[in-house]
């Protein structure tokens, strides 16, 4: 996804609204989580990056 299509998708909400993710394991499409633990990571200037925190038992039954 490209930052501007990013930015105007969050344009839809009001700023107080909670954005959640759905995660989804990519080989098979099964529904692992929802998660709104979205934060903001500054380490690699170059790039803005999201984090999505997922607990990693979760993604156990694709190993």
């Amino acid at each position: 996804m490209k930052a501007g299509e990013l930015i105007d998708f969050l344009m839809l909400y009001d700023k107080d609204d909670e954005v959640q993710i759905e995660i989804y394991e990519t080989l098979s499409d099964n529904y692992i989580d929802t998660t709104a633990a979205i934060t903001i990571v500054e380490e690699n200037a170059n790039v803005p990056t999201l984090r999505i925190d997922v607990e990693a038992g979760k993604f156990k039954a694709f190993r």
